[in-house]
């Protein structure tokens, strides 16, 4: 009796392309290209971007930005800011002997009611007291606290993507002592 060959059906060729554009504080760019057979499929897959591309500031290199997908209208899929994250190298090229790094993980809840996990590193110009240190921690988890409790989600990504909290954070901080640097290294979405 002779064999009969199965017909094999090439899954590429029923797929689509989608562009795939980034949260509106980037101003909606099209960041990457996709391709799924059902655009049901698409909802929930991350992208990792450096945020060097998306701000075209080469001071930015240091930082990577993870989007997911939630919303797909025709061709184009549209993200919401999931994550930003620093990057390992970036912080070891700041950090020195004689100096101190003081590192505060804390969970904030804006206006519209998203809680965010914030992760911000102090670095100082000379070696600080105990404290210091602990009155460091303070001050930014109640300044930051503060400040975002009055904005609403879009506004806080704004802030920490472009370091407007930094900024404010480190004026805030000089009456202790020398600040070099102040820093959100990693703000997620819970």
């Amino acid at each position: 009796m002779a064999k009969v060959k199965k017909k094999t059906v090439d899954n590429w060729k029923k797929k689509k392309w989608y562009n795939v554009t980034a949260d509106p504080v980037f101003d909606s760019k099209e960041i990457a290209k996709t391709v799924a057979l059902d655009s049901s499929k698409l909802i929930g897959r991350t992208i990792k971007k450096s945020l060097n591309d998306l701000t075209s500031n080469i001071k930015d290199s240091g930082y990577t930005v993870t989007f997911k997908i939630n919303k797909v209208t025709g061709t184009n899929a549209e993200t919401k800011l999931e994550e930003l994250n620093t990057k390992v190298a970036n912080l070891k090229r700041m950090i020195r002997r004689g100096k101190s790094k003081i590192e505060i993980i804390f969970f904030v809840e804006t206006k519209d009611n998203q809680k965010i996990k914030l992760k911000v590193m102090c670095l100082s110009g000379t070696k600080f007291t105990t404290a210091t240190r602990t009155e460091t921690r303070n001050l930014i988890v109640d300044s930051l606290t503060e400040d975002i409790k009055e904005k609403t989600s879009r506004e806080v990504w704004t802030n920490i993507v472009y370091q407007k909290f930094s900024e404010k954070l480190k004026k805030k901080l000089v009456k202790l002592g020398y600040i070099n640097k102040v820093l959100v290294l990693k703000a997620k979405i819970i």
